[in-house]
């Protein structure tokens, strides 16, 4: 953000919280900052350039899959002759629902930070709301789990139950709450590998025969794997690092390189705490999990689903609490994230840690 921009942001705020804003208590910053959010978001979180997204103007859209495909016969001169006709081949099709959930902060900050340096605190929060929108939207989009049954609750969700000092990505009401929005693909992942042990390229190799028909271009897949395996990949000469890709590849954040022609993304919002099966298990006494899982899949199986509507895409309110002298930032987002075919994403799980 320029100069001027932070400028113009501190006059606003300082005008807002001298009672000389348009609506009281409700007004929002300007669409500069928010734009720019969005940018290092999108920027961030490399599933935004690579899954396909769908516009949508209301909060749930039907869109088609295939559960069946086209069928092919083969024609000769004598079925000309006797006139026989082509059977009828229809495609078989189904929905994917796709619907919008909102994603919400609330940022408290006190009147007297404004008042000694708004330039500098402004943009601190503003790369801290970024870099943590775009680390939750990963996050939601790996391991996002509607499932809230167990006892305790939540201990049937993958993620398993928050705990302060044994489980700290697992849920709860209050606690990584985000990632109840919506199933990732984690948990949408209809083809698995059990790897039980160092991550090998003989398991990328499975993983590749599980997907079948979707593995047929190499260029439509990906890996995604934590920071863990990625350490172990960067020493395999099979890896192709991007460097070698050539002046006109696009290269997103996170992308370590090729592997079989496969682009290869590392992110840490993959947990290291899982059991065999790639889920989060409570240990009982002397039983540790540290093991993890990778992805395998087609990049056109995923869909994000993006709100059309200006106010619903990404917006910072602004709220002024005088008796408690200070405001609130409120960040706002909603989201829509689905697979189309679950036979699409392949999970190698008891990946043991390097």
């Amino acid at each position: 953000m320029s100069d001027e921009n932070f400028i113009q942001v501190a006059e606003k705020v300082k005008n807002a919280l001298a009672g000389a804003a348009s609506a009281t208590g409700g007004t929002m910053l300007p669409i500069e900052t928010a734009n720019e959010i969005i940018e290092i978001v999108y920027e961030r979180n490399f599933m935004r350039g690579l899954f396909p997204s769908m516009p949508m103007s209301r909060k749930q859209l039907n869109v088609p899959s295939l559960s069946g495909s086209v069928e092919f016969h083969g024609k000769t001169l004598a079925d000309v002759d006797a006139g026989t006709g082509v059977t009828e081949s229809r495609p078989a099709t189904g929905e994917v629902l796709l619907e919008m959930k909102t994603m919400i902060a609330n940022i408290p900050i006190g009147n007297y930070l404004i008042a000694y340096g708004v330039e500098g605190l402004l943009s601190v929060i503003r790369d801290d709301i970024a870099s943590r929108l775009a680390f939750n939207e990963a996050s939601l989009m790996l391991n996002g789990d509607t499932v809230v049954a167990g006892t305790p609750a939540y201990a049937d969700n993958i993620n398993g139950v928050w705990h302060t000092s044994t489980n700290t990505s697992g849920v709860s009401a209050v606690k990584n709450d985000y990632l109840l929005l919506l199933d990732g693909l984690r948990k949408h992942a209809g083809k698995s590998v059990s790897v039980s042990g160092s991550f090998t390229l003989a398991h990328l190799r499975t993983a590749i025969s599980e997907l079948g028909i979707y593995a047929e271009n190499r260029d439509d897949l990906c890996l995604i794997v934590p920071r863990q395996v990625e350490v172990v990949l960067l020493g395999l000469t099979e890896l192709q690092t991007v460097d070698k890709y050539g002046p006109m590849a696009t290269i997103l954040s996170g992308e370590v390189g090729k592997i079989y022609g496969i682009r290869v993304f590392a992110t840490s919002a993959i947990p290291a705490n899982l059991n065999w099966t790639g889920r989060y298990q409570a240990t009982a006494a002397g039983v540790v999990h540290n093991t993890t899982v990778c992805l395998l899949l087609h990049n056109r199986s995923p869909m994000i689903g993006n709100s059309t509507i200006a106010e619903r895409k990404f917006t910072i309110d602004f709220h002024d609490e005088p008796a408690l002298d200070r405001f609130l930032l409120i960040p706002r987002q909603d989201i829509a994230f689905n697979v189309r075919y679950t036979a699409a994403i392949c999970k190698m799980h008891g990946v043991t840690l390097s």
